[in-house]
């Protein structure tokens, strides 16, 4: 059985390969980032776009249903999860994990992919909308993640973590690369630039509007040159895939119990590293089922005693919120701003944040939610859908929907430098690395 608290870190740090490094270790200035070349399999070019699919979590679970059912080839149908269903009517783990396995045993059948035929990294770009950043995607222990290289801003959900262990243990197969943040010590950027100037072998736009584009670097002296520069990177931070590697410490640990400590591919995780200042951050709007039992005119006037609520015009409200501690409220087909009158002063990382005044300012005391990750009544609206997005929610039934300034990295670095955890849908990245570019199996 797969082991759990204490018990895993026990189990974690015991083997070679997850030993934590010290300043005495050969090569290690302070702690340093792992970086490995691995063989992944690898996406055809000619079917790439059929196969390849958007980050899971950058469509709702409606949306999701219907992609899938749209695109029968997608990779996304091998990665069928319960929250894709309506409560109670799910299949079995058993039936979806198998459905998982059939899929995916399809697509290695159809040669929908290639293996690679030899040790390699790869340069990631990904491009939408005048914006573009580009990562080096390669294997790192799953050490660095217990040991806090890797650091952390969201709690998990055990069920959720839970599945994707499972997930993990019977499918076998990662394609999700795990986004990190890291901060450039000087020459990381020039290096991976160079290594474009050739033409890629996979240049493809999906359905989404996002290019992908993908070098593959199998030269033994640019990988020894690039994970030499990642070895002067101290720490680099989760962007996306919480869960993921979460639920990868103990898919190795229990693969290590099962194998008698036998080390493999399940002691790595597959990453994309992006330089920070190439990220995009946008906003996790929140929408919410109903006042709670108040009327809007009664909801107003008590929002009035932390905010300065004012009307806003629709030509206006495309460009709002404008700055920290503001906010664009829909409320029954009208539009506030919502300022907050005594800016916040507190040194806590976390209460400071944007998120964090209104969950603590306006949903928890107001609308009566305090659980803000389980509450039926709170729902999220990722900022790339726009104000028209969380407009649609609100004319699907929602009753007041909040437009959040976009908490930076900056904000992101700071609460992760101090060990706590942000609200949950605190950052939004897009674009995010796609599941079916590379296919490790294990």
């Amino acid at each position: 059985m797969p082991c759990r608290g204490r018990e895993c870190r026990r189990w974690l740090i015991s083997w070679p390969p997850f030993r934590r490094r010290t300043l005495a270790d050969p090569g290690v200035e302070g702690y340093s980032m792992l970086l490995r070349a691995f063989r992944p399999y690898l996406v055809t070019a000619d079917r790439a776009q059929a196969v390849v699919s958007p980050a899971y979590d950058s469509m709702g679970s409606i949306e999701r249903v219907a992609f899938a059912r749209a695109h029968p080839d997608n990779y996304i149908n091998t990665m069928r999860a319960p929250d894709d269903f309506p409560p109670g009517q799910s299949p079995t783990s058993a039936q979806l994990l198998q459905h998982n396995v059939d899929q995916l045993q399809a697509l290695l059948s159809d040669g929908s992919f290639v293996p690679s035929t030899a040790d390699a990294l790869f340069v990631y770009r990904l491009s939408v909308a005048g914006h573009q950043q580009t990562g080096v995607v390669g294997e790192v222990p799953v050490a660095e993640y217990q040991d806090g290289n890797i650091k952390k801003h969201e709690g998990t959900r055990g069920e959720h973590e839970k599945h994707l262990c499972r997930y993990l243990d019977v499918v076998g197969a990662s394609s999700s690369p795990i986004s990190l943040a890291y901060r450039d010590p000087g020459d990381i950027e020039d290096r991976v630039s160079a290594l474009t100037r050739i033409a890629p072998e996979l240049d493809f736009v999906l359905p989404d509007g996002v290019r992908q584009q993908l070098w593959q670097v199998t030269d033994p002296e640019h990988i020894a040159a690039l994970a030499a520069a990642f070895r002067r990177v101290p720490v680099a931070y989760l962007a996306d895939g919480h869960h993921r590697s979460a639920a990868a410490v103990h898919h190795a640990v229990s693969r290590r119990q099962d194998r008698g400590g036998a080390s493999g591919p399940w002691d790595y995780l597959v990453v994309a590293l992006f330089p920070a200042t190439q990220l995009r951050v946008l906003s996790f709007n929140r929408c919410v089922k109903d006042l709670g039992g108040l009327a809007p005119a009664d909801f107003l006037q008590r929002l009035a005693v932390d905010f300065t609520v004012e009307p806003v015009a629709e030509a206006a409200a495309a460009s709002m919120p404008g700055e920290r501690g503001q906010f664009l409220m829909l409320l029954d087909g009208q539009r506030y701003s919502l300022t907050l009158a005594a800016p916040a002063t507190t040194v806590d990382p976390v209460a400071g944040l944007d998120v964090s005044v209104l969950q603590d300012r306006v949903l928890q005391p107001l609308l009566g939610i305090s659980d803000a990750r389980n509450d039926p009544r709170l729902d999220y609206v990722p900022g790339g859908n726009g104000l028209d997005g969380l407009r649609k929610r609100c004319d699907d039934g929602w009753q007041v929907g909040f437009v959040c300034f976009p908490t930076s990295l900056d904000e992101l670095m700071m609460v992760s430098d101090a060990g706590q955890v942000m609200p949950p849908k605190s950052t939004c990245f897009e674009p995010k690395p796609c599941s079916g570019l590379f296919l490790r199996l294990s």
